[in-house]
């Protein structure tokens, strides 16, 4: 349907206009069902269909706005955003969801009284809303870029009329967060991401964009610090541990791209701010920034050389020309030209950020947003309606909050604690958890590898080039590993990171064995170098080559490599890649 931009702002002031009814029928209908049939059910299309009856069927809704139920959502996955299932969940924003974590908590201890159950409906309430709200920031373009200024500031208005209730919890003050939170589920597809990048990129005032750019920093580096804690409490392993970094990459190429748009804007904004008589949006800045950087502070600040193979992602970024060579896309070349901009500003501006961050430091505070641990963003703002399923305060806090490093930091702690104990259903994982021991440790990492790069601000590493490379011998030019004087010493034979489907080339000990399906899955989700398909046969090569060997000073040597894959790795591995006759 193609439904003007004032429509969906037209349905949602009905929503707003008739909370009080809404509610009441949330609580009436949906969690007074003590003892009742409905406290069993399980089925989500019953609660889809009694959640949408509450709010389309208020009183006064036109027939023309009725029609709107669900559009933005099916809008919002044929832009591509199709969520994935993970242990279960979509990572969704859900109030469906909230209606059945109520129900199996209050039989374990005790169904409340109308007041418990009213203050638990305002809280399906506001995440429906909110989730409209955060699904119609997707359509602030859908009338041209010079118009999103004027629809993202109609819906920070619709959420200031949100929040504005006496007994409504605030979980989001930002509409520019919404923008961020509303790509926060995983999804089976990459390019509707950089698609929105892009959109932001050439839309709204500079104050507007830094806004989405700070959101998406912090966001972005809390959601990657918390995977890695989990990997290493999953396995075992210290944070650092290559079998743990190597992972994570390999499953982060999008997000590490698109965290260098991030921080390629706010560098420059704070690079001007260093100029203007602003301390405190200077510091904030750098506090975007630093949690941003904290998501890998090795390759985001001391091994740049791997920072641009790491976040290439050859299906959106390379494709073939007209002679069939392979050259970079539109998303390619700016991403290559974004990852130079970042390494000038990154050594220009991280002996300031070093002085600048000290405010942020978590030794001696109660609480850091770099010691926090979660999920997805969603499960974050389930929780704050799960405050109310327990009867927890809310202490003034909304989600922007909880990643700023200073003010009301007993009250963070609070309110982090209060999540650490929040009930889990059988088979979820803690909903959160806050270190100062590993935000302090993290913050040391950062501040480390920032006085690196402030020592030696126009290398990559150490060294004006890479100090290890990947010797590739193409498959028409070799038919055996033999010796080669032109060769490092001590270079390791890494034919173990080539896959393929080549059953016969895998069990030679040459390959990797994987399915079509495995590998097609991992050119999309980017944890290829560079892959491609001959006479059938997929060959790719793995990212998590980066980690184990390269980014520990050892060349690296594959054999065999199909000549269209090298062409590939020329520009995926841009200073990195020999390619020997």
């Amino acid at each position: 349907m193609d439904v003007p931009f004032s429509d969906h702002v037209a349905l949602l002031t009905h929503h707003l206009h008739r909370r009080a009814v809404i509610v009441d029928t949330i609580e009436g209908t949906l969690l007074n069902v003590r003892g009742k049939e409905t406290s069993r059910i399980r089925d989500r299309r019953f609660f889809e269909q009694r959640v949408n009856a509450c709010f389309y069927g208020a009183p006064g809704l036109s027939r023309d706005l009725a029609k709107l139920k669900g559009e933005l959502a099916a809008r919002h996955i044929a832009d591509g955003f199709d969520p994935v299932l993970l242990d279960r969940y979509t990572h969704e924003l859900d109030p469906l969801e909230l209606i059945v974590r109520a129900y199996e908590y209050w039989d374990r201890h005790r169904w409340p009284g109308s007041s418990g159950r009213k203050s638990y409906a305002e809280s399906v309430y506001t995440v429906f809303v909110l989730r409209q709200l955060e699904l119609l920031t997707s359509r602030i373009w859908d009338d041209g870029v010079e118009r999103a200024e004027e629809h993202l500031s109609d819906i920070q208005r619709l959420l200031d009329a949100l929040n504005g209730s006496p007994t409504s919890t605030t979980f989001v003050r930002d509409a520019r967060w919404l923008i961020q939170t509303a790509q926060g589920p995983l999804t089976r597809q990459l390019r509707p991401y950089f698609t929105v990048a892009e959109q932001i990129a050439g839309s709204f005032t500079d104050r507007t964009r830094i806004g989405i750019h700070k959101a998406g920093a912090r966001l972005a580096g809390g959601h990657l610090r918390s995977q890695l804690r989990y990997r290493s409490w999953t396995t075992g392993r210290p944070l650092d541990d290559p079998e743990n970094l190597a992972i994570t990459r390999n499953s982060n190429s999008m997000d590490s791209a698109l965290l260098v748009r991030d921080l390629v804007a706010l560098l420059g904004a704070y690079e001007q701010a260093q100029h203007d008589d602003d301390p405190a949006e200077r510091l904030d800045l750098a506090d975007a920034i630093v949690q941003g950087l904290s998501a890998d502070p090795e390759l985001f600040l001391t091994r740049l050389d791997l920072l641009a193979p790491c976040t290439m992602i050859e299906e959106l970024f390379v494709s073939c020309s007209d002679n069939g060579q392979p050259r970079y896309t539109s998303l390619g070349a700016s991403h290559v030209g974004l990852l130079e901009q970042y390494r000038e500003l990154i050594g220009r501006l991280a002996a300031p950020l070093m002085d600048d961050t000290a405010a942020c430091d978590p030794a001696g505070s109660a609480y850091s947003p770099l010691g926090i641990a979660y999920g997805f963003c969603a499960d974050i703002l389930a929780n704050m309606a799960a405050d109310t399923l327990v009867s927890q305060p809310a202490l003034g806090l909304s989600l922007e909050d909880m990643f700023v490093s200073r003010g009301a930091l007993d009250a963070k702690l609070a309110r982090a604690i209060g999540w650490h104990a929040l009930p889990r259903r059988e088979g979820e994982r803690e909903h959160f958890d806050h270190s100062l021991p590993f935000a302090t440790a993290t913050f040391a990492q950062v501040m480390g590898a920032l006085e690196a790069r402030a020592a030696r601000p126009s290398i990559l590493n150490g060294s004006p080039a890479p100090d290890a490379r990947l010797f590739v011998v193409p498959q028409s030019g070799a038919s055996h590993v033999s010796p080669d004087d032109s060769r490092p010493e001590g270079i390791v034979l890494a034919d173990d990171y080539l896959l393929t489907t080549d059953m016969a080339r895998a069990l030679s000990g040459g390959a990797v064995a994987r399915s079509e399906n495995e590998m097609l899955t991992d050119r999309q989700e980017g944890r290829f170098l560079a892959s491609g398909q001959t006479d059938g046969v997929w060959m790719g090569v793995s990212k998590i080559l980066l980690t184990f060997v390269t980014s520990k000073g050892r060349d690296a040597l594959i054999t065999g490599v199909p000549d269209g894959i090298v062409d590939v790795l020329r520009l995926t591995c841009p200073g990195l890649v020999v390619a020997e006759d």
